[in-house]
């Protein structure tokens, strides 16, 4: 009986908006942006509209692409996949030798490709590949560092589905890294030749502990508005702790994962604003 798995239907192009948390790497990217030049100079307005450009047409596809696709579902088919398509007939192949079994095994997966690689994984495969193109070339429009940090996010992408086991559902700190410190770096580059550090960090714990649905979510807020003291500034690490407490109040009405997240990444939004404004 032929072997088959269940179709993903996926546009990682345009998706659905999350509560909010399709904007959050464009908000850190502005922010970490606002944060290193303000106000801007006229000058970067167009590295600014190529930086979100980057992040709505590369980044993001990209990470959807790798981060949030099930390849263990189909891949799961291939340990046991006993098909084969057709084999070549290629001369002078004789039977029982390397290159015999290599047609074969050759032959195997093209079925496996034909009946489920096909279907499941030429969606994906073709968004990383063209967001992978998209995020070079206005990376080397920006500049070095944009470059380089298209490549760390690729590889932070690719981490983080391994670590995953290829389920497609990335933890939230990969996704804080990708989608928040990595985007404020490449908005604090537009602005300055050496990278700043601490607050990418900050905003990247920020992110990674508040969309867990725990209490390990408040210390997100609190490592948060700890460093915005440190830098000087207690009154906004006071209205940081406010934005936060909405989504931190819900965690007490025992709500689903996925509602908590959703309802927090307008609150997130906010803070992150917060922070590349007044740092």
């Amino acid at each position: 009986m032929e072997q088959t798995s269940e179709v993903q239907q996926t546009n990682f192009w345009i998706g659905t908006w999350e509560g909010g948390w399709r904007a959050v790497p464009l908000v850190a990217m502005l922010s970490g942006a606002w944060a290193s030049a303000r106000p801007p100079a006229d000058e970067r307005l167009t590295a600014l509209a190529l930086a979100a450009t980057l992040i709505l047409a590369g980044w993001e596809p990209l990470w959807r692409a790798i981060a949030t696709t099930a390849w263990v579902t189909p891949l799961a088919h291939w340990r046991t996949w006993e098909q084969e398509a057709p084999p070549y007939r290629w001369p002078y192949l004789q039977p029982g030798t390397p290159g015999a079994a290599l047609n074969h095994a050759w032959g195997r997966a093209r079925a496996w490709w034909q009946a489920v690689g096909s279907v499941n994984l030429s969606s994906p495969l073709r968004s990383a590949f063209l967001a992978l193109l998209v995020s070079l070339l206005l990376g080397v429009a920006l500049g070095r560092t944009a470059f380089f940090l298209t490549l760390l996010l690729l590889a932070c992408a690719q981490l983080a589905a391994l670590w995953d086991e290829g389920r497609g559902r990335p933890g939230p700190f990969w996704q804080a890294i990708t989608l928040v410190g990595i985007p404020w770096l490449l908005g604090a580059s537009l602005a300055e030749e050496t990278l700043p550090l601490l607050a990418p960090l900050a905003v990247t714990l920020l992110a990674g502990f508040l969309a867990q649905a725990g209490p390990t979510a408040l210390l997100g807020p609190l490592l948060a508005a700890g460093f915005l003291v440190w830098q000087g500034h207690p009154f906004a690490a006071g209205v940081l702790l406010l934005l936060a407490f909405p989504g931190l109040l819900l965690l007490t009405q025992r709500v689903e994962k996925t509602a908590y997240r959703q309802a927090v990444a307008l609150w997130l939004i906010a803070m992150l604003l917060l922070v590349g404004g007044t740092l």
